[in-house]
């Protein structure tokens, strides 16, 4: 009896702190959505409990967001999650500075002690320390490199017989792009050459994307974080990573070993100092170099170059590797004059020679809007994590987010939502791009809509309240992406390769594609897609 009393005491007395540890999420809760957010809490942990998945849980998200009101507040244990898919919302959370940091559940990614990762003012000195590597200048210099490479994409693209033809596999050409992009990560981020795009019998290129998707798994069941857990739960999954993982630190670290010995040398024998800050020659101040330079004036260890280095080679080739595929499979899939426009455009533009310059891509305004248009239709990165450092308002709304909470940015169906692109939301169609470029200088020229699709008609008034941050390919606010400029140069120079030599086309259809959260955007089906890639002068239709 005494024992029963007890036992009930004490259930009560955890009932009573943990409601007391909850009260400002239950708050918050019913700041954003009155009854019906505290009523639909369990509903909502069921549905996160069986999506819990990389596989699924975006998808299920595009699924069942139509249902619920947002901003939204799911309560976590202790915390609470909340979800925002609107511009506003993502304006106030990517410019306070309460939310600068990034979660506990990305400590799942396996290069989670770099710049990418780095919290509070960690995070400010070393985004000050390495801005100088990715500055207009230095990106500029590497377009040599940029056209090298996308030549040597040509090569093969012509020269093995998967890569063209009517049945190449949406897979083969991914695993190519992603293998020339890497090599000019290492050419211009490490100064080293690879050769990955003509081979890559280490499987570099294959052991950093396996890594991103098994870190996919381990922020969505961040209880695989803990090593013992990892290796009792998934065992084939842990051996795997870790094998993937010790593969790229060697590879890593042997470049980083090789290039600060010749560094060191370099300066020994007559070059500069290693502690000097000097600014005479570009290749001094390419990211590496950077690195180098910090760790000599004192300011940075071997260990963190070699985080540094791990982090800034996958997010440098990753990313824009994805991005490139991404507008590949919206030109082949689309059925409009697209490809005609951008064809056209880049013969008046860029020399014989086939050389694409920053001055030519200035010149190329169809192709910004193309490119604008694919990762507005397929954001490479579909949502993002934020951690709440203390108690903050959110703006606009009489609603305090506490501190310890866990933000969700949903861009993916944010940049795809009617309520800010128009009933074409779902559509691929570049032309809205130009229309609201010309809207924005104060043109009026209804006459430039004969583009494909129907972005031309979309109606004036969807057009003028369009919110700055309803599209955000590299993030925004106070921590937006380091290497934007330099990926978007790297994008743009490869698709005018490809696009001035090539023909694509597809059968597949965009809305049958199933989306996968692999930290960038990843399909289940993507074995399905079969591409058609014919050179020019075999290419069925004149262009």
């Amino acid at each position: 009896m005494h024992l029963s009393v007890a036992l009930w005491a004490c259930g009560a007395l955890l009932a009573v702190l943990l409601t007391w540890q909850q009260r400002k999420s239950w708050r918050l809760i019913w700041q954003l959505n009155g009854w019906r957010g505290v009523v639909q809490q369990p509903l909502l942990w069921i549905l996160l409990c069986l999506n819990l998945h990389p596989n699924s849980i975006l998808e299920k998200v595009t699924q069942y967001r139509v249902y619920f009101q947002s901003p939204m507040a799911v309560l976590v244990g202790t915390r609470v999650l909340v979800y925002i898919d609107d511009p506003a919302g993502m304006e106030c959370i990517l410019n306070a500075p309460e939310c600068l940091d990034k979660t506990f559940l990305q400590d799942g990614f396996f290069v989670r002690r770099g710049l990418l990762h780095a919290r509070g003012q960690r995070w400010k000195l070393r985004r000050k320390q390495l801005n100088p590597a990715f500055s207009h200048n230095i990106v500029a210099s590497f377009f040599d490199v940029f056209n090298s490479v996308g030549n040597q994409i040509i090569e093969q693209f012509l020269s093995q017989p998967n890569l063209h033809g009517k049945g190449v596999k949406f897979t083969d050409a991914e695993d190519l792009l992603s293998r020339a992009v890497l090599e000019v990560s290492c050419l211009t981020i490490m100064g080293t050459p690879t050769n990955f795009t003509q081979i890559d019998d280490a499987h570099i290129a294959h052991s950093y994307k396996r890594l991103l998707e098994i870190s996919a798994v381990r922020v969505v069941k961040p209880w695989l974080q803990i090593r013992l857990l990892h290796r009792l739960l998934a065992p084939e999954l842990y051996e795997e990573s870790r094998k993937c993982c010790k593969l790229l630190a060697d590879f890593v670290g042997e470049i980083v070993r090789t290039k600060h010995r010749n560094w060191r040398l370099r300066d020994a024998v007559g070059g500069e100092t290693p502690g000097e800050d000097s600014s005479a020659g570009w290749q001094r101040r390419i990211f590496i170099e950077q690195i180098f330079q910090l760790a000599a004036n004192g300011e940075m260890t071997l260990e963190e170059i070699m985080h540094e280095a791990q982090s800034m080679v996958l997010v440098s080739f990753e990313t824009v590797s994805n991005s490139i595929m991404l507008a590949l499979l919206c030109l082949a899939t689309n059925k409009g004059d697209c490809q005609r426009r951008l064809l056209a455009e880049i013969r008046a533009v860029v020399p014989d020679s086939g050389h694409v310059g920053l001055e030519q891509l200035q010149q190329l305004r169809y192709l910004d809007a193309f490119v604008s248009e694919s990762l507005r239709l397929l954001a490479t990165v579909p949502m993002n994590l934020r951690h709440v450092s203390r108690d903050f308002q959110l703006t606009g709304r009489d609603a305090i987010v506490p501190q310890n909470s866990i933000i969700v940015l949903d861009t993916f169906n944010m940049q795809r939502d009617e309520r800010w692109w128009g009933p074409t939301a779902k559509q691929f169609d570049p032309q809205r791009f130009l229309d609201h470029e010309e809207q924005s200088k104060g043109h009026d020229n209804p006459g430039s809509g004969s583009g494909s699709g129907s972005g031309s008609g979309e109606p004036r008034r969807q057009r003028d309240r369009r919110h700055s941050y309803s599209f955000l390919p590299f993030s925004n606010g106070l921590r937006s992406c380091i290497g934007r400029r330099y990926g978007l140069f790297i994008m743009k120079v490869f698709l005018v390769k490809l696009i001035s030599n090539f023909d694509f086309q597809s059968d597949f259809e965009l809305e049958k594609l199933q989306f996968v959260e692999n930290i960038s955007l990843k399909f289940k089906n993507a074995d399905d897609i079969l591409l058609a890639i014919q050179p020019h002068k075999q290419s069925k239709e004149s262009l």
